[in-house]
């Protein structure tokens, strides 16, 4: 598929690619790493969107190689990471580039808990989904070819399945917890052809106007949502009911300095919001939306 930067002239009006640009290459620390927020520390969130931002456009980072020595700064000793977070962002930015980390991770030690807290009452509310650390688990896992139970698993994802169709909890963004399931049943080759009932679901968020809302009754406002149902309906390759409408609705979140916010009303960029407002658009412009790419 053609990198973003090879339909500029396309979505010129639209969205300012030269900008994106700027605004990560800007954002670059002198130690390799990246960081949203300018004169702050470096951390493996930001330099993996920033990272995957650059690769959607089709762009080599600059100082690669201190980059590459700042992420495999953040494993210890003992081969861990503070966090599976962390080890996806380290692990997967420095697979870009066919480089490994210097230690052999720990990843399977995480999987019982992840799958003990799918139905776990308590509620992180720094934590958009149930299903998201134990979707970077399984994803590490298949990709380093470490071996798991995959029907324990897919029964534990199809346990927090909903009536509806959903997944996971109220009290959290179903649309989120409904795209790690995906994204879980997926990599486990489960056949998610089968859940007509989810793609229901989400086509019920899909909104005439551009986007997903977080309820059938509301207009889009965030773009996380948007994001979600898009990557949902890629996961179950189904299309996309209005393109243009939702490519319009994305424009609206880009900033001045180039960067995206994630509400249609004032906020600040980060790049997490600027990676899934790149990877919407990049859906949209498939064959599933647009078919330009």
């Amino acid at each position: 598929m053609k990198p973003l930067l090879a339909l500029q002239s396309s979505i010129s009006s639209l969205i300012d690619l030269d900008a994106v640009i700027d605004y990560i290459f800007e954002r670059q620390n002198p130690d390799g790493g990246y960081t949203f927020c300018r004169w702050t520390e470096s951390n493996a969130q930001d330099t993996f969107y920033a990272l995957s931002i650059l690769d959607m456009l089709g762009l080599q980072p600059r100082n690669l190689d201190k980059t590459i020595d700042f992420l495999r700064s953040l494993q210890h000793e003992d081969g861990d990471f503070d966090s599976i977070k962390i080890a996806y962002y380290v692990i997967k930015s420095l697979l870009m580039f066919g480089e490994k980390t210097l230690r052999k991770p720990k990843l399977v030690e995480y999987l019982p808990n992840l799958v003990r807290n799918l139905k776990s009452p308590f509620i992180d509310v720094e934590v958009v989904s149930e299903v998201e650390s134990l979707y970077m688990l399984i994803d590490l896992c298949v990709t380093l070819n470490i071996t798991v139970d995959s029907m324990e698993i897919i029964d534990a994802i199809l346990g927090i399945k909903n009536s509806d169709g959903s997944f996971g909890s109220s009290r959290r963004s179903r649309l989120a917890s409904t795209f790690y399931a995906l994204e879980v049943l997926k990599i486990l080759n489960y056949d998610v052809g089968e859940l007509t009932d989810t793609l229901r679901w989400v086509r019920r968020y899909e909104h005439p106007k551009g986007g997903f809302t977080s309820s059938s009754e509301a207009e889009p406002i965030y773009l996380e949502n948007t994001y979600f149902g898009l990557k949902s309906l890629e996961i179950l390759n189904e299309r996309i009911s209005y393109p243009m409408e939702t490519l319009t609705f994305i424009a609206k979140l880009q900033n001045p300095n180039g960067g995206f916010r994630r509400s249609i009303f004032l906020g600040i960029s980060d790049f997490e919001s600027t990676y899934q407002a790149l990877s919407s658009i990049k859906i949209l412009l498939s064959p599933l939306g647009l078919g330009w790419l």
